[in-house]
């Protein structure tokens, strides 16, 4: 039974409830539908409730062994910019049913220009380098649907982007599920036709029309999702987090991690040495096995990962919400 439910009635319907944090429907994203604040305490809300701190160990033990089980997943999804990535080619494929023109270079490197304004998310070397690595490994093709200008060189994802992106969901909605509501169980949510590429759509219009990402406001958070494998590394820290002896220690053995995801132990060890720099952690064991956690990063942590549960929860029902009213206005 999910347990989070800080939701108003839906406008048009009794089959599902908008978020209070969006100002409106969210394939009619205008800037400030997005209600930070209220986004934020309601992820607060969650936070404060007492199976939080399994529910959270539980979302980072999820995403772990999602991982753990593709290894085209783990090859695309290492950091921050990777997944940027994923999100626009998604956008630009699934918004070429509304009027847009599907994925070309430039699109995608406007994309990565919004991110600049808080610092470089993607040099357009950087970016180049992963549109050619995508087309080589076969993950795009160019497109065989008509252009009106045939110089235009428009690209879609095959399904071998696509397939790991779907497991990458379902490990989510999974994650997400003992916790948040959803229409439906996320082993059938995440493979709901169009649902992937209606939740990149909703991701990418906060980040253009109110210049939102999940971490803008975890400073700590940042540094790990823009590390190679900095995303597993902190999964494993909050996955065995807990509160002893007065304080919060963790776990990040290289050794352990670069076994399972096939990483480097130093890409590890460098970043846990350089989060003990920053004063936010000590290592008490060598190579990760105990590491002592600041009061604020293990709270900062959490309260990012309460905030990835409150978002994900209410863009993917919004999703298979609006997928299925356009079925049933088909039917008619």
């Amino acid at each position: 039974m999910a347990i989070l439910d800080h939701t108003s009635n839906h406008p048009k319907g009794e089959s599902w409830q908008q978020p209070t944090w969006l100002d409106c429907e969210p394939h009619c994203w205008q800037s400030g539908t997005l209600n930070r604040a209220e986004l934020h305490a309601t992820a607060d809300r969650l936070m404060i409730l007492p199976i939080f701190p399994t529910a959270c160990a539980g979302f980072a033990d999820n995403i772990l062994e999602t991982f753990a089980a593709s290894w085209a997943l783990n090859k695309v999804m290492r950091e921050a910019p990777r997944f940027a990535f994923i999100a626009f080619l998604m956008y630009l494929h699934h918004g070429k049913g509304m009027g847009e023109s599907g994925i070309t270079y430039s699109r995608i490197v406007a994309l990565y220009g919004i991110g600049s304004r808080s610092g470089v998310l993607a040099t357009p070397t950087r970016i180049k380098a992963m549109l050619g690595l995508a087309l080589v490994s076969g993950q795009l093709r160019q497109s065989k649907r008509d252009q009106a200008d045939k110089r235009l060189k428009v690209l879609e994802p095959t399904e071998k982007l696509i397939a790991p992106m779907l497991i990458w969901l379902r490990g989510f909605l999974e994650a997400v599920e003992p916790v948040a509501p959803l229409l439906k169980p996320a082993v059938e949510l995440a493979y709901l036709p169009g649902l992937f590429g209606e939740v990149m759509t909703y991701i990418i219009h906060a980040y253009r029309l109110d210049e939102f990402v999940l971490y803008e406001e975890f400073q700590e958070v940042k540094l790990f999702m823009f590390r190679e494998n900095g995303y597993l590394t902190l999964m494993e820290i909050l996955r065995t987090m807990r509160f002893a002896d007065g304080g919060y220690i963790a776990q990040a053995p290289s050794v352990q991690l670069a076994k399972k995801f096939s990483m480097s132990r130093s890409t590890v060890r460098r970043l846990l040495a350089e989060c003990e720099e920053l004063g936010w952690l000590s290592i008490s064991e060598r190579g990760g096995h105990t590491l002592l956690l600041t009061d604020n990063f293990a709270t900062q942590c959490r309260r990012w990962v309460a905030l990835e549960i409150v978002w994900m929860a209410g863009l993917a029902n919004a999703a298979a919400f609006r997928i299925a009213n356009q079925a049933s206005n088909c039917a008619v």
